[in-house]
């Protein structure tokens, strides 16, 4: 008992840090750095046990192990960001940030359960709680009144978890033994020809790529940057993704390998598509929040792409892509953050109009991001891209490598729009004071992304180890 107890310390961490949350709710606390401080704090306990710990269980269910660390240890990375500015968000709006705080833990709680799950009921359990805590944090909107499209969205995210549910029921009716991920591998391979197997298979993809927001669900994944309150925005800029995507490679890999024949081509439809929408969707749109969502997308496509051809080395080489995609992310919006005028937060690009004459610290993460975004050299997100063609010429798969790098010249060009804007066009807003927290996440960030390309102390190597984990 003692030592299930132990084993259980960092979800229970973060269970004990909702509880305070409300606790300080009750109690009639105001001030939402005290929230924000609370939920940081049991989240550093919750990091801190799952290194400790970070083999034991409490349960067979779940099979913790170094790749399930390393992605804990990432999403705990940037929520501790994501946690940390939303403060400053909650307050200059009167806000407490209570519930935002408390959701953001509960989200943690349910990817940790997701990724070191080896049961699709488990998966699947924490998949709907995901989405209604998604859907409640889509909800904390004070600005404005009720979006028509929420009945649209809310019917689609319930549609896609019916079809999980579908094909789970069809899966738990060909065994008698628990849905775990080797017995769903088996019968998936011993009824590889079979049609209701395969649709049982793509209803449990679906989910993972809607929620994703690879194309054709796209659009809702900009909804959900565009019309979301920027702490929101900034979760499934950051967090979500990067969470997602762990997940969803180790499904592929213990789950639907054996369709990997059938599911690949459709990968790179998928992926492809998303390439294509996610730069043009990046040009075509002058909302910051969106411009970065359809970003998110482009990079998604050349994860996916990756993916698809199932091998470790351009897996691997999808997830080390998507680190740097989300931490020159997770710049823009320390950007986002900053470009504050009276109070009110902007977000439009003509918001950026000579940034770099009063605010040179935001001005020169904007350049990185978006350098590394870019691929320039030398910056991480070249590193990117020569594991993209790399990875890509190890396959032979030059038609796909022809479309990623034209529209890459289209991703490139927004860029360096947004760039001529902050260095060469003329101040239109009076910007706010920079605060210091925000300052030190700035320069926090630029650490990172210089981390990934001179790699001291062989972190590169050590995440590849920790990653290849997932092989053994």
């Amino acid at each position: 008992m003692l030592k299930n107890i132990i084993s259980a310390l960092p979800e229970i961490s973060l269970l004990i840090g909702i509880l305070h949350l409300w606790f300080l709710f009750l109690a009639k606390t105001e001030k939402a750095k005290v929230y924000s401080a609370v939920a940081r704090f049991w989240l550093l306990v919750s990091l801190f046990f799952s290194v400790l710990y970070y083999d034991k269980t409490f349960t067979s269910l779940l099979q913790p192990n170094s790749y399930t660390l390393l992605f804990y240890l990432l999403i705990g990375f940037f929520a501790y960001i994501v946690l940390g500015l939303s403060s400053y968000w909650f307050s200059a709006k009167n806000r407490l940030g209570c519930r935002y705080d408390a959701l953001i833990l509960l989200a943690l709680l349910c990817f940790k359960l997701m990724q070191e799950t080896v049961s699709l009921l488990v998966l699947f359990a924490c998949y709907v709680l995901l989405n209604v805590m998604e859907w409640s944090l889509k909800g904390l909107n004070y600005d404005k009144k009720t979006d028509p499209e929420n009945a649209r969205l809310f019917w689609i995210t319930l549609t896609i978890i019916i079809l999980f549910a579908l094909g789970l029921l069809y899966l738990s009716s060909q065994t008698t033994a628990p849905l775990s991920y080797q017995t769903i591998q088996t019968i998936l391979t011993t009824q590889s020809d079979s049609l209701p197997c395969y649709l049982s298979a793509v209803f449990i993809t679906i989910p993972f790529l809607y929620s994703l927001g690879i194309v054709p669900f796209h659009i809702t994944a900009e909804d959900n940057a565009g019309k979301s309150i920027l702490p929101v925005s900034h979760y499934f800029a950051t967090i979500a993704p990067i969470a997602l995507w762990g997940v969803f490679i180790k499904l592929n890999l213990q789950v639907l390998s054996p369709l990997k024949a059938d599911f690949s081509p459709v990968y790179v439809l998928f992926a492809l598509s998303s390439v294509i929408f996610g730069a043009l969707g990046v040009n075509a749109r002058i909302n910051l929040y969106r411009i970065n969502a359809y970003a998110k997308t482009y990079y998604l496509g050349i994860m996916l792409l990756l993916l698809s051809y199932f091998k470790a080395q351009t897996t691997y080489a999808s997830f080390l892509i998507g680190l740097i995609s989300v931490l020159a992310f997770n710049g823009m919006y320390l950007v986002f953050y900053s470009i504050k005028s009276r109070g009110e937060y902007l977000a439009t690009t003509a918001s950026l109009s000579g940034l770099a004459e009063n605010k040179p610290y935001t001005a020169a993460i904007l350049i990185v991001s978006l350098f590394s975004l870019i691929g320039m050299p030398p910056l991480a997100g070249f590193l990117a891209e020569m594991n993209i063609i790399n990875g890509l010429i190890s396959q032979k798969s030059y038609i796909s490598l022809g479309i990623i790098l034209f529209f890459w010249l289209v991703l490139a060009k927004a860029g360096l729009e947004l760039i001529k804007a902050a260095y060469f066009e003329h101040r239109l807003k009076i910007y706010d004071t920079e605060n210091t927290l925000l300052i030190f996440y700035i320069f926090l960030n630029i650490l990172c992304l210089a981390l990934v390309v001179f790699n001291p102390f062989n972190i590169i190597e050590t995440m590849k180890d920790m990653f290849y984990v997932l092989y053994l």
